[in-house]
């Protein structure tokens, strides 16, 4: 692993170089080439940089493209620029990409012609997606998914689409299908491996997971390869590796990954799969270093962000004449797929093998658990889980330090689960300062804590300070610990809505109940008898069916987030404002079915049992809605759990007594 000193006051005394009007340019603007100028800024605040990035638009979080895709985030929050301090010399140059290396002349060429000379070059231009050679794969409707400009193509095609394949059941290729379900899309993930995530993933915890893509109504095909593209101009179908043809508007490729090497190539630095790096990250060529998923480094080139992260840091530490040595990392993916927490690390996947160590498991089908532990010589080298598990970066830790896992903690695993006994504090702030709480930007627990010390006070404040959580988000809790009672709570999403539609609601049931009654009317020269809404049968009938439907209706939108099928239709903010407004409009119907006449014995515990429940919901919304202005996470949580709670238990009499007030109707 790396080993870099903290600032230029630590190394006073080792050669730090003086600045030079010849900049630093780092080609490539993605997350690592980012890293490697938010490092230099802060090593070498007076050296001017030169940030190359060939698409037009400002530095964004490439590994989020999944959530966008998905509607769960919009473009402004992928945004990552750069923190610069005042007077910092950096200029980014985005929507030019760089043609030529001369390594001689030190300088490199863009694509209008503009030379740049350097004092050191840095390559970190990732990776491309890779296209298979199978017949028809030029045709129209056939997508990779790989940056900005791909996933804004499959926005506009997802509204379209009928039927969408995706091919690659990896990380990428289950992300892509979720996304492409808006609209009750239809999505077959096809993976030609024998299981989904076989790079991270055993046989039983793919399986797992498998059960979980395909709760969410996604179609999976192991085992099985496309053939061809069928279609003329457009994409009609795919023809599979077995002869059956399937019918399709869409094909989504997400077949892997090849690094970025022709710039490189072009240039005459030894490559392989990668630009060949050193332990300091260097190239063959004098002054030029190599980052990222470009980068192989001792016969490896790592697809993940964290090792590019990492190289980064040493990079940049060499460039200022700090010595840093890069050793390698250990493959880690912490990751959220499909909305199911995912953890593998070591040689699991598609590399293990029994010689690698023994294999322990613990499983709780009833809670989706599945963990499994690999042990060598009495030490922990590798781990999978499927669900929330919260020892994972005490596995990491272990791992990574090739710490003994004692006989007992073994038992103990394969009894509960668990490494470490349940009453053991697992607190994040025990964690020493070099443990990594964000694995995708490998923010540490030392880092978020700084971050709080100097002012950070939400999540949104740590993730701008430090990146933390700004990637896939299951760090988010994490940094949730570490802020406590310091935590300055989010709002909701659409906070603002529910809170109004919450006022009118809670309004519209308090009218309900104490408004006085409406009239009759009480002459036939009325040009509109209103109160026929409340005396004729037709329109009774009418106006009662229509609470009632509306009233089941907005019961089936509760169990949104218990039922998987339905979390491909909206976000769960929506569903909840539309259960509201399903109440307010219950609050009409009731107002047109009884002119607000609320009845006796059963037909007056039916209207109390109504404008309870409305009432309630109204008033939990609230809550909700306002929960983060609320003092105390613990008042915030049991203030939310007790509306709601009582909003559920003032329900239930309700479908009995409406299914009396139907029967009494039409039997007497």
């Amino acid at each position: 692993m790396q080993q870099k000193a903290e600032s230029l006051a630590d190394v006073q005394g080792l050669g730090a170089p003086e600045p030079s009007e010849k900049p630093v340019v780092v080609v490539g603007n993605g997350p690592v080439g980012m890293r490697v100028a938010q490092e230099l800024l802060e090593r070498l605040p007076d050296t001017p940089v030169v940030i190359y990035g060939d698409e037009p638009h400002e530095p964004y979080n490439r590994v989020r493209l999944s959530s966008l895709l998905a509607g769960e985030l919009d473009r402004e929050t992928l945004a990552q620029p750069l923190k610069r301090s005042a007077g910092a010399r950096i200029e980014e140059r985005l929507g030019y990409r760089i043609e030529t290396i001369r390594k001689d002349a030190k300088c490199v060429v863009d694509n209008t012609g503009r030379v740049q000379p350097y004092s050191k070059l840095v390559l970190a231009t990732g990776s491309s997606a890779f296209v298979p050679g199978i017949p028809g794969i030029e045709l129209d409707g056939v997508f990779t998914f790989r940056n900005l400009e791909d996933a804004n193509r499959l926005l506009a095609r997802r509204v379209r689409s009928h039927h969408t394949v995706v091919l690659g059941g990896g990380l990428l290729g289950l992300e892509a299908a979720r996304g492409m379900q808006w609209g009750n899309t239809r999505v077959t993930v096809i993976q030609l491996a024998d299981r989904l995530l076989s790079q991270q993933l055993d046989e039983t915890g793919s399986a797992r997971l498998r059960a979980e893509v395909e709760a969410l109504g996604i179609e999976v095909l192991i085992g099985e390869g496309v053939a061809e593209v069928l279609g003329e101009e457009r994409i009609r179908g795919v023809r599979l590796r077995s002869g059956r043809e399937l019918a399709c508007d869409t094909l989504v490729l997400a077949t892997g990954i090849r690094p970025n090497i022709e710039l490189a190539r072009e240039a005459g630095l030894a490559f392989g799969r990668g630009i060949k790096v050193d332990d300091a990250m260097r190239t063959s060529a004098p002054d030029v270093y190599a980052v990222g998923e470009c980068a192989e480094h001792r016969g490896k080139v790592y697809g993940l962000v964290g090792p590019g992260l990492e190289q980064a840091a040493v990079a940049a530490a060499n460039i200022a004449a700090t010595e840093g040595h890069y050793a390698g990392s250990v493959a880690v993916s912490r990751l959220k797929v499909v909305g199911t927490q995912v953890f593998s690390m070591g040689p699991m996947g598609a590399d293990e093998d029994p010689r690698y160590g023994t294999a322990h498991v613990y499983r709780d089908d009833a809670q989706g658990i599945y963990r499994k532990i690999l042990v060598h010589e009495h030490r922990l080298v590798g781990a999978i889980g499927i669900g929330d598990w919260a020892e994972t970066v005490r596995l990491q830790t272990m791992i990574e330090g090739g710490r003994r896992i004692w006989p007992w903690q073994v038992m103990r695993f394969r009894r509960i689960g668990r490494i470490g006994p349940e009453d053991e504090g697992q607190g994040v702030a025990d964690w020493p300062a070099q443990a990594v709480v964000c694995q995708c930007t490998g923010a540490t627990r030392g880092a978020v804590g700084k971050a709080i010390m100097f002012g950070a006070c939400s999540v949104a404040d740590v993730s701008k300070a430090t990146g933390a959580s700004t990637v896939c988000g299951s760090c988010k809790p994490l940094v949730e610990e570490l802020l406590g009672s310091q935590a300055a709570p989010e709002p909701v999403a659409m906070h603002r809505t529910l809170l109004g539609a919450a006022l009118v609601s809670l309004l519209g049931a308090l009218v309900v109940v104490f408004a006085p009654k409406l009239p009759y009317a009480d002459s036939v020269q009325h040009p509109w008898h209103w109160d026929i809404l409340w005396r004729e049968g037709l329109f009774k009938q009418i106006s009662g069916f229509t609470v009632l439907g509306l009233f089941v209706l907005g019961l089936l939108l509760s169990p949104r987030k218990r039922i998987k099928k339905l979390s491909a239709l909206g976000s769960f903010g929506a569903w909840r404002l539309a259960h509201i407004v399903l109440g307010l409009l219950v609050i009409m119907g009731l107002a047109a079915h009884t002119g607000f006449r609320l009845g006796d014995g059963l037909n007056f515990l039916l209207m109390a049992g109504f404008s309870a429940t409305l009432v309630l919901g109204a008033l939990s919304t609230g809550v909700i809605a306002l929960e983060h202005r609320i003092d105390g996470a613990l008042s915030r949580r049991r203030l939310r759990r007790q509306s709601v709670l009582w909003h559920i238990l003032l329900f239930w009499p309700v479908p009995v007594l409406l299914g009396w007030h139907v029967f009494k109707s039409y039997w007497y």
